[in-house]
């Protein structure tokens, strides 16, 4: 039987709050779960560099890869970099 999964997420970069629902129930609501791989530097001259990155679900390896791969598609969307704070 397939099941229905959905996923929101509704933060700009990693401080957002992730809700996975499976057939119509949460399973899942975390907020700062998520972390980027992008980067922010400065060059000597003081100048901001900010390398845009994926964002990563922390809690992955806690569900199956369907879930993981509709939460990884939802992240997806979003683009981010760890320089978002600067």
């Amino acid at each position: 039987m397939e099941r229905y999964i959905k996923v929101e997420y509704n933060g700009k970069s990693c401080g957002g709050r992730l809700v996975i629902e499976v057939n119509f129930k949460e399973i899942y609501n975390e907020k700062y779960r998520c972390e980027s791989t992008g980067c922010v530097w400065f060059d000597d001259d003081g100048d901001e560099h900010v390398t845009s990155g994926e964002l990563l679900w922390e809690d992955a390896d806690k569900f199956d890869k369907d879930i993981q791969l509709a939460v990884e598609k939802e992240l997806s969307k979003i683009r981010v970099c760890c320089g978002d704070c600067v």
